[in-house]
């Protein structure tokens, strides 16, 4: 009897393995929508992506959440919107409570009983290792100049360029150029020749068997696992580094694109769009202004980034050719999509953190599925929130991952239907929307005054985005696919507008919020006051120090998640802090106002 059990066990444990499916998960950083192709003029060939779409499904109308590399990353991992989690920016995902006591999607899959392997860039800051049987790489945006600042240094060929832009941040981003182009700061105290990865030095060598760049790196990590007999389903989750800055690549990868076949975007005036997030003091507006400093230094930038697409389009092709071989090429599925856009000089604008298609549109495509469709294009507006859920659905995981602890819902859906019919019906929203914080790089790390973060929806033909103070856009796209006209005051277009702000509010706000008419008691909670007085109209037990408004009417956002406290008023953040201790508190109205709104996190 027991070696028939065991001989019953063995054979339910094979079938089990041989049912599910296996993963391969590709992420990119920074590659905006150039492989599927960008309106703006630059075509690219990128023939390994195209390989993996004509096996699956390409999602031509695919969104990021968050155009920021830390919010982005950390909502498509633990399945929860910006607005659900309150990680808008730059943070420790430890900070927010519900992420915290959430489940991502790789610690789903070692608890479905995969083995989970990753390198590269997965997270912003680094990988649980509990997730993980094995990593290769970490993140590393190398090989960089050493001239003793703490981070990278940037090109010393490139420096005189800082001199008319002397308060621009992060100078070890802003160059860019062929590695062939050895860069020298041994002038310098600490400074040093040659190229490094962190501390180590990294050799160029003839070129031809120089040393390999992180993405390489990774790309042989995953040959290696894709080699080795798994007795357990396995998920391989690739995060390749590049496109992000600094734009540093091989000479044959330049020698691709020359610079007299680089179109630079035309330049159209911004003056049209919502002042807050065409506010040209940001970030992104100030690089594209450094690079309009001389001619055709754009044009070369771009030549860059186009060189650095290439380069690691190929690392996915010595992936791809490592799957095929293997013997798990019939029995995996393979998702492979970036973390946001980047714009390339289009809207003056040279980086990811706006809300247009430049920085919000990603590729993503989905193969390897039993019976999905091939070869097809799928222009229904899905967003990076509905990936987890996919996996959950495609790997047949168990359900609600949260049960156990935070108990919070997957804000996407599934994208299954999509991938057997990719016109059919979807369960899902029919728009996607990304935040914008409003924090900025240009605030050098000083958020005080930063506003609250500003929406934007986009549905198959237009674009409707409305800022935290108020102002909108509407973009047409089959008018007007580079977004150059706002719309958003012509009279023909207000039943479209009206109805795509009411989706944004709808997938913004939830639907948990009450009027706070009576007490009420929460650990977690946000509120939403509009107020004719200068003195908040409630009080607040334990008490909390809540800085007054003006005489007239004022707004107060606070939001309390465990320990973390924030208070915008009247549109700006006026206070970001760690609390003492994580309270029970007692909520309740004291005075008149025009609305207050409640919900609990």
């Amino acid at each position: 009897m027991k070696y028939l059990l065991l001989s019953f066990f063995l054979i339910f444990s094979t079938f089990a393995y041989e049912q599910k499916p296996n993963l391969l998960f590709i992420i990119m950083d920074d590659l905006n929508d150039l492989p599927i192709g960008s309106p703006l003029g630059n075509s690219i060939k990128t023939p390994h992506m195209d390989r993996l779409a004509k096996r699956g499904v390409s999602f031509t109308n695919a969104h990021t959440n968050d155009p920021i590399c830390a919010p982005s990353r950390s909502s498509m991992l633990y399945g929860l919107y910006p607005q659900t989690s309150g990680m808008f920016w730059f943070e420790k995902i430890k900070d927010r409570k519900v992420l915290r006591e959430s489940v991502d999607f790789p610690a789903h899959l070692k608890n479905n009983n995969y083995d989970v392997f990753g390198t590269g860039k997965i997270y912003h800051g680094g990988a649980p290792q509990k997730s993980f049987k094995s990593y290769g790489i970490r993140t590393n945006f190398g090989p960089h100049p050493v001239n003793g600042d703490p981070f990278m240094a940037h090109h010393p060929k490139q420096d005189y360029l800082f001199e008319k832009f002397p308060d621009l941040g992060y100078k070890w981003e802003q160059t860019f150029g062929p590695l062939e182009d050895v860069p020298d700061w041994s002038h310098l105290p600490n400074g040093k020749k040659g190229w490094f990865l962190g501390k180590t030095p990294w050799s160029l060598k003839e070129g031809h068997n120089r040393d390999l760049l992180p993405d390489e790196i990774s790309a042989e990590f995953c040959k290696k696992i894709l080699a080795q007999k798994h007795e357990k389903n396995f998920a391989l989750l690739a995060g390749l580094v590049r496109t992000h800055t600094p734009l540093y690549a091989p000479k044959e990868y330049f020698d691709r694109f020359p610079l007299d076949s680089i179109v630079v975007p035309e330049n159209i005036a911004i003056d049209q769009f919502a002042p807050s997030i065409a506010d040209t003091s940001r970030y992104g507006f100030q690089r594209y202004q450094f690079l309009m400093q001389e001619k055709d230094l754009l044009k070369k930038w771009i030549q860059a980034y186009l060189a650095c697409v290439a380069f690691v389009d190929d690392q996915i092709g010595s992936i791809l050719d490592a799957l095929d071989k293997s013997e798990y090429a019939d029995n995996t599925i393979v998702i492979l999509t970036s973390d946001h856009g980047f714009h390339m000089g289009d809207k003056q604008f040279i980086y990811k953190q706006s809300l247009w298609d430049g920085a919000t549109r990603v590729p993503l495509i989905i193969s390897g599925l039993k019976g999905m469709a091939q070869d097809k294009k799928c222009t229904q507006p899905v967003s990076l929130i509905d990936i987890y859920p996919t996996i959950i659905d495609t790997l047949k995981l168990s359900k609600n991952p949260n049960r156990a602890k935070s108990t919070a819902q997957l804000d996407g859906h599934s994208l299954k239907p999509l991938l057997q019919d990719p016109q059919g019906d979807w369960q899902g929203p029919s728009v996607a929307i990304s935040a914008l914080p409003g924090k900025d790089h240009s605030m050098k790390r000083v958020y005080e005054g930063a506003m609250r973060p500003h929406f934007s929806v986009r549905s198959e033909d237009f674009r409707y985005t409305l800022s935290s103070a108020g102002e909108e856009e509407l973009f047409h796209y089959k008018k007007d696919p580079l977004e150059t006209q706002n719309l958003s005051e012509q009279a023909e277009y207000k039943e479209i507008k009206a109805q795509l702000k009411k989706q944004l509010i709808a997938l913004r706000d939830g639907d948990n919020w009450i009027d706070l008419n009576s007490k009420q008691e929460a650990k977690d909670f946000e509120i939403d006051i509009n107020s004719n007085q200068a003195h908040l109209p409630l009080t607040i037990s334990p008490q909390i120090s809540i800085p007054n408004g003006n005489q007239n009417s004022n707004t107060w956002r606070i939001r309390l998640e465990g320990k973390r406290l924030e208070i915008w008023l009247n549109n700006k953040l006026v206070k970001d802090e760690i609390l003492a201790a994580d309270h029970a508190y007692t909520i309740q109205p004291a005075g008149a106002s025009t609305q207050t709104r409640f919900r609990k996190l």
